[in-house]
């Protein structure tokens, strides 16, 4: 009897403890597990920038990933807001027409937010590079363009001489990215552009050194499409003119001119 006593007591007391982790503590968890859930659930952002194909605009695609509602969204270009075209649910097309970093800041209803950046650098804003250039005893110049880009423009170069006169290359070897002038010692402004427009100007000079034409320093300039950025003139500052020490000398001093009316 104390045996079938001792037994009904355990499988009573198995059956309650099941009670209570079925009916109470489980679904305390479960519940104050959403509850956990729906006050710090965050957004996800993903930033895809395409492709350009003509290195002046592309297109950047914004997703935000969430269960809940959208709150607050907030597109920004270095630190500009942008207008954004929404492709559908939680998916927006934003158009891009310079490099510079890309913003995306959400908000959901629940008060957690999210934010992600994208650097965007495909687009061709640099002028084309002078790589080298040199001068051979004929007085022909080389020089050597580079763009990594849109590339160079070989229809676009040109120089201007000394007398302003307009003039085209001897040769060109666009594979190597070579073009050739006549020199001209006082001064010889090669003009060239890429692709996408942005144009560089550099200044080539020379002198006589011995019975032998050497180069100077290049002196030159960037426009850029994109950046509408206009060149900047440096002049050198002209030193602060000295007071002579006899303009000094004639300036009077109030403490002597105060001593002279005691006496």
């Amino acid at each position: 009897m104390k045996q079938t006593r001792t037994r009904r007591r355990r499988k009573t007391d198995s059956g309650d403890l099941r009670t209570v982790l079925l009916f109470y503590v489980l679904p305390f968890i479960v519940i104050n597990s959403i509850i956990f859930y729906l006050f710090t659930a965050k957004p996800k952002v993903e930033i895809t920038v395409g492709d350009t194909e003509d290195y002046l605009t592309t297109t950047a695609t914004v997703r935000i990933r969430s269960l809940f509602p959208t709150k607050n969204l907030v597109i920004a270009k270095d630190g500009e807001a942008v207008n954004a075209e929404k492709l559908g649910s939680k998916t927006y097309s934003v158009p891009i027409d310079s490099n510079g970093v890309l913003e995306v800041s959400v908000q959901n209803f629940n008060g957690m937010s999210a934010a992600e950046f994208a650097h965007i650098n495909i687009l061709d804003d640099t002028a084309p590079a002078i790589t080298e250039y040199t001068l051979d005893d004929e007085g022909v110049i080389t020089i050597t363009l580079a763009d990594t880009q849109s590339g160079v423009d070989f229809e676009s170069v040109y120089a201007v001489d000394s007398q302003e006169d307009q003039v085209f290359p001897l040769s060109e070897d666009r594979s190597a990215g070579e073009v050739k002038f006549d020199m001209d010692s006082h001064g010889l402004t090669l003009h060239a552009r890429d692709f996408t427009g942005n144009e560089v100007q550099v200044t080539f000079t020379s002198h006589k050194d011995g019975d032998k034409e050497v180069l100077n320093s290049i002196e030159g300039t960037e426009t850029s499409i994109l950046a509408s950025e206009q060149p900047e003139e440096t002049a050198a500052a002209e030193p602060a003119e000295e007071e002579s020490p006899e303009a000094e000398a004639t300036e009077e001093d109030p403490a002597e001119d105060a001593e002279n009316d005691e006496i």
